[in-house]
């Protein structure tokens, strides 16, 4: 991250607050030790915040709270260094050396300054906490926006994960050597279907699974169903309805059929039916 960065993104006032990380308290700390440009922007920051937000009765001349802002706020310097965590920087020889001491305040100001110190402390967490509030406030639908944008993302990538998983459980079927192929032609005479319709399902014996492929099928009332049974021992077994739209048929798994020797359609009622009724017989294959 670049200084511009750095600046742009809002977290060396939030370091001068004191409410980041202790992690990106510290990494930001180390930073400034080591980039003289980045110190004199916290400090910046930190003499911008005490001149506008202290009162007017409390300014204090630029000697003095070049002094007091280490004391009120703790942050690192440029000149003199202050040392992070307490370690007293090192010399070139290899040995610790200490800090350079603070002159201690004149005994006759030190109480006026120690009470500037204070409310300018007190002044300025408040001022940062409002800052705060209102920059969040800012920030707030634009962060509503991105969540409700991930979120619509999130969900357009568990449907398309979701699709692919089902296209690739009708590939696997179709592709097991077992599994049969049936061709549905219309049946001669029926008023619903014409010779030009077709329907084409897969069938498996050994996991009883059934796959509607395709189907080209006129489209029926909205109190209608086309229904697909399953022909075995001259017993009829439901496998389920379906509804063409646009004369297609959307691809999907019916009910499991364990035994099966023919497949056939039937009009039935929005629903099914439990027997097929006959007289609406418009489709039918043989294995």
């Amino acid at each position: 991250m670049t200084l511009e960065e750095l600046i742009s993104s809002g977290k060396l006032e939030l370091y001068v607050a004191g409410v980041l990380s202790d992690r990106e308290m510290s990494d930001i700390g180390i930073l400034a030790v080591e980039n003289p440009a980045v110190a004199s922007e916290i400090e910046k920051i930190e003499k911008v915040m005490i001149e506008w937000l202290s009162p007017q009765e409390f300014q204090m001349p630029d000697t003095e709270k070049e002094k007091q802002i280490d004391e009120i706020l703790g942050r690192i310097r440029k000149e003199p260094k202050i040392p992070l965590n307490g370690i007293p920087p090192v010399s070139g020889n290899g040995h610790h050396t200490a800090p350079a001491p603070v002159r201690p305040l004149h005994p006759k100001r030190q109480p006026q300054w120690a009470m500037a110190a204070l409310v300018a402390g007190l002044v300025l967490t408040t001022g940062l906490t409002v800052w705060m509030a209102v920059r969040y406030a800012r920030l707030a639908p634009e962060a509503t926006a991105l969540r409700t944008q991930y979120q619509d993302l999130a969900n357009a990538q568990n449907q398309y994960q979701d699709q692919m998983t089902r296209m690739q459980t009708q590939v696997n079927l179709m592709r097991n050597i077992l599994t049969r192929r049936i061709e549905l032609s219309t049946v001669a005479g029926n008023k619903i279907t014409s010779a030009d319709n077709y329907m084409l399902v897969y069938w498996n014996p050994e996991t009883k699974k059934l796959l509607l492929v395709d189907a080209h099928l006129p489209e029926l009332s909205s109190q209608q169903q086309y229904q697909l049974w399953a022909l075995y021992d001259g017993k009829p077994i439901d496998a389920g309805v379906f509804d063409p739209k646009d004369l297609q048929a959307s691809s999907s798994f019916q009910k499991d059929i364990p035994n099966a020797q023919a497949f056939a359609v039937t009009v039935e009622p929005k629903g099914g039916s439990k027997t097929p009724t006959l007289s609406n017989l418009c489709m039918m294959g043989k294995l």
